[in-house]
């Protein structure tokens, strides 16, 4: 009880401060009337008005602030950010505290985009469409928002607080309900066009929505297609020098074998100017890779959406909505780097220098000789779900529903790669000699190869639902939701022979699969203990077939002891399931980027030249465990909202979450462990480093519960309108402030807070004054402000403060539709720029590297 109620005594104290500095000033927060509704019975308020069921309950009520945080994006919200998918809106929410993936070249999900509140990570924020849970994706385990049509949601509702005891797995950061359209009866069409004052990245929507409304037939349609064109690297200022250590030509060493090498002798046509000196380690041939590589892919998708509910009876009601969307991708990096091992015999007769004779020789040589790496990358997503609900009484719901979700996805390298084996044979051959002069190496087409990744994912659920008014109090009736839900899941991820082998340069895969079966029992109370004070008491216990099973309590109180003011506040425990990627993947190769820190410390203590302390790609092998456990949180929240006036609103909530037994592999935290000799083999981790110069070779890290976190931090929401004869004025902020971010990475280095370190900052804060000279006319001007953090490497300084700003107008015509021309990034600001990573300047899943976008919008309805 004492642990429970630890974070409290932080909290409570806080919370009193920050009312008693409001009370002072003019800030307020964006929320509907606190008041509550007049004192009746609660059959005669489900008589005169509609409930509605709210994300993070079961149970239907009139309001839609209840025990736990809530904000609303409405339609009108997602038109005025200016984009044209899910994910841009949300990554651009305060409470998206460490951003969160986006489209990306180079990556086997290049095209997938996420949410992350609170900088829990992706897939530790539920995402859900109307209260369902959707399938994740195959690789990076989370669900991809760019397969949600941006025109066919009527709103967005981010849940901020843990809510395992209600939706079981994956909701520690909190949930985000995607809600779809309905009881729309018009026909609306709408056409954006988005150009940057940099080159790449325009962008171009068109939608179609159609809805039919009668008595008993409610019918949304929607069609949208949409298409963004790809940035190169070299476009952009900040991603225009990227150094790469393999070149054309390359470098060469004596090869004893795969941990026992001689230093690199770099190609003597190598350039005086790109000869990279690594002391020990020798000298290599740099190459700018950012010449011929996106760093954002063309994206084109096309999207269906039809939903259908038909009122039976008065109380019988039927709804099915199906969906399908295609996404295509497309990306393209420079030519494959590589290394390859070839015998004495053959190098014996290169005439190699530095080379003992009778010696292997390896090489290290970009193949420009096969072009361009590109990849296309096809994405069709289907779903179904097919539901009928029965008015039982005046106050009881049952609903049933069943849903499948299927996600195919093929990943073709269509140009660039080839087959290591055969680039060997053709050096051992004497048909390929890499250190010729270009032009006069030889031809190794043959070797061309297209490797290529085929991956599904599914989800079938059935659910069913019970709610309604168990027994009237003297305060209003006490309400209850029992439910069951059964869910099938599946996993499949499959490559090509080669790559399977690890035989194809500039490209690997590993394959994986698997199946799982939960079964779910949850409950709900909610009890009005007084005329202004509620209780929710929640439990949910789910059975894993692959795992075991986990029960997650949750208690939550909502006070309202004022008309125009509530308190609230919750405690619960939630769990993170194993995906099915982290439990079942096969062994797989990738090259992550890091510090050599052991290597750095013993390079400082000897002087000289460091290489080793800037950040480097190596060799890392990783894969599934079905060994592993789930993560579990426990969470707190504690908030007030208050309301004095109908057009002035102001909140805050301050909240606490933990979580032990993290799945993770945290490549710095290895590095930091090995220099500080902890025991990595106890955990199935192996660095293996070459025993002549001291440097990784490659890195064996399996999937381990390995890391924990706690965090600790205020989210504060503010609105005020102002009417005045010259029109409407609004001013919304939204900031959430991070106290502390503790974070173990490998068990024995000890929790440290890692808040103000690169990629992590400690706030965010989002300010939108708003104009309307007449009902039909509005501008608003937005400042997105992050907070400063280090550099990838602190000495280096830090990432200053930045803010960007977004000027809006629109205006609606009635008659021949509304017109809506924007600035993103007005002042053509730079984003903070890391030149301790020269690679990775800008983190882009805090920053945009569009530079100023110009935006029109025409939309007519019928």
């Amino acid at each position: 009880m004492k642990n429970f109620l630890k974070p409290y005594l932080y909290i409570i104290p806080t919370l009193f401060v920050t009312n008693m500095a409001w009370a002072q000033g003019e800030s307020s927060i964006n929320t509907e009337d606190l008041a509550p509704k007049d004192s009746v019975k609660a059959s005669d308020i489900n008589k005169d008005v509609e409930k509605i069921k709210v994300t993070g309950s079961h149970i239907k009520r009139i309001n839609i602030e209840g025990p736990s945080p809530i904000q609303v994006l409405n339609r009108d919200d997602l038109d005025r950010s200016g984009y044209n998918s899910v994910s841009d809106v949300l990554r651009d929410s305060a409470s998206s505290s460490f951003g969160a993936p986006k489209e990306m070249s180079g990556s086997n999900a290049a095209g997938v985009a996420s949410v992350s509140l609170r900088g829990l990570g992706e897939s530790r924020t539920l995402v859900l469409l109307n209260g369902k849970r959707l399938p994740t994706d195959a690789i990076t385990g989370a669900v991809d928002l760019n397969l949600i049509p941006m025109a066919a949601i009527e709103r967005i509702e981010v849940f901020k607080d843990g809510a395992s005891a209600t939706y079981g797995s994956d909701a520690l950061g909190g949930v985000v309900n995607l809600i779809t359209r309905k009881d729309y009866s018009d026909t609306e069409v709408s056409l954006q066009q988005t150009i940057n004052d940099q080159a790449g990245g325009q962008k171009f929507e068109v939608s179609v929505v159609n809805g039919m409304n009668t008595r008993k037939l409610n019918m949304v349609n929607v069609a949208q297609y949409r298409k963004n064109d790809e940035i190169f690297a070299k476009d952009r200022d900040f991603s225009d020098d990227g150094l790469s250590l393999t070149g054309s030509p390359g470098a060469y060493r004596q090869y004893i074998d795969a941990d026992n090498q001689g230093p690199w002798i770099v190609d003597p046509n190598c350039p005086t100017g790109s000869v990279i000196d690594l002391g020990p380690a020798g000298q290599r041939c740099s190459y700018k890779f950012t010449d011929f590589s996106t760093s954002l892919p063309r994206l084109e998708q096309q999207s269906l959406m039809s939903e259908t509910t038909y009122n039976m009876t008065d109380s019988l009601k039927l709804n099915l909505r199906m969906s399908g969307t295609q996404k295509k991708i497309f990306w393209q990096y420079a030519p494959s780097p590589g290394s390859y091992v070839v015998d004495a015999a053959t190098a014996d007769t290169l005439g190699l220098a530095g080379i003992p004779a009778g010696s292997d020789v390896q090489f290290n040589y970009r193949l420009q000789e096969l072009g361009n790496r590109q990849s296309e990358v096809t994405t069709n997503a289907f779903n179904v779900i097919g539901g009928v609900t029965k008015e039982l009484g005046d106050s009881w719901e049952l609903e049933y529903s069943t849903s499948l979700n299927r996600v195919f996805r093929e990943d073709l390298g269509v140009n660039g790669y080839g087959l290591e084996d055969k680039v060997e044979t053709a050096i051992e051959s004497g048909n390929f000699k890499p250190t010729n002069p270009e032009g006069q190496r030889g031809n190794i087409s043959n070797a061309k190869y297209v490797p290529w990744q085929r991956s599904m994912s599914e989800i079938l659920t059935n659910d069913v639902v019970a709610s309604g008014e168990v027994f009237d109090m003297p305060s209003g009736a006490a309400s209850l939701a029992i439910g069951y839900t059964n869910t099938h899941q599946e996993y499949v991820d499959n490559f090509d022979e080669e790559s399977l082998k690890q035989n194809v340069i500039g490209s690997g895969g590993s394959a994986g699969g698997g199946k799982r079966d939960t079964n779910s029992l949850y409950s709900e109370f909610s009890v009005p203990l007084a005329s202004s004070l509620e209780m929710q008491l929640a439990a949910r216990y789910d059975n894993y077939s692959d795992f075991g099973e986990t029960t997650n309590p949750k208690i939550a109180f909502l006070y309202r002891p004022k008309t125009w003011l509530m308190f609230r506040t919750s405690a619960g425990t939630g769990f993170k399931a194993p995906s099915m990627v982290d439990l079942y993947a096969a062994e797989g190769y990738g090259f992550p980027t890091v510090i050599d820190q052991r290597l750095c410390n013993e390079q400082k203590a000897a002087g000289g030249v460091t290489p080793a302390c800037r950040p480097t790609q190596y060799l890392a092998q990783f894969g599934g465990n079905e060994k592993l456990e789930e993560e579990k949180s426990v969470s707190y929240n504690f908030g007030t909202m208050v309301q004095p006036t109908k057009n002035l609103s102001f909140g805050a909530d301050l909240w606490f979450t933990k979580i032990d037994n993290i799945v993770d592999v945290d490549y710095d935290a290895i590095m930091d462990a090995d220099a500080v000799g902890l025991n990595l083999a106890a955990k199935g981790i192996t660095v293996n480093r070459n025993e002549t110069t001291g440097e990784i070779s490659s890195i064996i890290a399996p999937n381990q519960n390995l890391s924990g976190k706690e965090l600790y931090g205020i989210d504060l929401t503010a609105q005020q309108s102002l009417y005045t004869g010259i029109g409407k004025f609004r001013v919304v902020v939204e900031h959430s402030h991070l106290f502390f971010y503790k974070y173990e990475g490998f068990q024995g280095l000890g929790f440290k807070n890692i808040l103000g370190e690169k990629g992590k900052p400690a706030w965010r804060n989002n300010i939108t004054l708003g104009y309307s000279p007449k009902e039909n006319q509005e501008a608003s001007l937005v400042a997105r402000t992050i907070a400063s953090h280090d550099k990838e490497i602190p000495e280096y300084g830090d990432l200053q403060q930045y803010t960007e700003y977004d000027l809006r107008y629109s205006y609606d015509t009635e008659r021949f539709g509304m017109f809506t021309a924007g600035v993103k990034n007005l002042f053509k600001t730079t984003p903070p720029l890391d030149d301790s990573d020269t690679n990775n300047q800008l983190d882009i899943e805090l920053y945009s590297q569009l530079g100023q976008s110009m935006y029109v919008n025409y939309k007519k309805s019928f």
